[in-house]
């Protein structure tokens, strides 16, 4: 059985939330959902500072990606160069979510 997500609140200037919302929209995200992808990334890079393993700006880079990548916001071709999935596998993934999702965002 899957833990449930705990919710915390943060605050953000408006201007940030302005932004946040004019680089969800397009993607079909709510604000809140878009900085969740965000806060995801930044998470993983910081969990591999605590491990002593520091992450580097291009490896930061790499993190969001595939965060991103693995939300369905890139190409196939793009989400396969950064997962090591092949191109076919990915489509049938994105595929499927799309499908599970429809409505959900």
């Amino acid at each position: 059985m899957a833990a449930q997500a705990i919710t915390i609140t943060i605050k953000v200037a408006p201007r940030a939330h302005q932004r946040l919302h004019e680089m969800a929209k397009p993607k079909g995200y709510t604000p809140t959902a878009y900085a969740q992808l965000l806060f995801d990334a930044a998470f993983a890079a910081r969990i591999g500072q605590e491990r002593a393993d520091p992450v580097s700006d291009a490896e930061l880079d790499e993190h969001v990606r595939l965060v991103f990548a693995l939300a369905g916001q890139a190409d196939a071709a793009a989400i396969a160069r950064a997962t090591g999935v092949p191109k076919i596998r990915v489509t049938q993934i994105l595929d499927g979510f799309r499908q599970v999702t429809r409505g959900r965002r």
